[in-house]
């Protein structure tokens, strides 16, 4: 995946680089007719191009990497929420509560929320590790 960032602000050896975002039918509206706006995406990384504010920077991502995490952020909430959902089928099943369906969908909403507390605890540790995921390869 290889992108093109302006450089909004330096600071402490990192850069905070605005990175326009591709929107889902290629940037090419007139095909689409779908009148969305896709947002830039601000991202911080690393300045190991000695980039300076104003400078259009390359950046390049691990297209391996960026699937794996995507698929972390959003794979384990999902299954969470159906897990929720099936363990609460069962529990409430066998208790024989006759309204068990809507208390299942809010077992797996709990389930849910914990997914996402799980998908936060593995983001602290990935920045931990200082892994770079995206880098800035050149001032263009």
């Amino acid at each position: 995946m290889d992108q093109v960032g302006f450089v909004r602000k330096v600071s402490n050896g990192k850069v905070e680089v605005e990175v326009r975002r591709i929107s889902a039918c290629g940037d090419n509206c007139k095909s689409c007719g779908g009148s969305c706006h896709a947002p830039n995406h601000v991202v911080i990384l690393p300045n190991n191009i000695d980039a300076k504010v104003g400078d259009l920077v390359e950046i390049k991502g691990e297209t391996k990497n960026i699937l794996k995490y995507t698929m972390v952020v959003y794979m384990i909430p999902f299954t969470m929420l159906i897990l929720g959902i099936l363990i609460g089928m069962k529990t409430f099943k066998n208790l024989e509560i006759s309204n068990y369906e809507p208390l299942s969908f809010l077992i797996g909403l709990v389930f849910m929320a914990l997914g996402y507390f799980i998908v936060k605890t593995i983001d602290k540790n990935i920045g931990k590790k200082e892994e770079d995921i995206i880098r800035m390869t050149r001032i263009i």
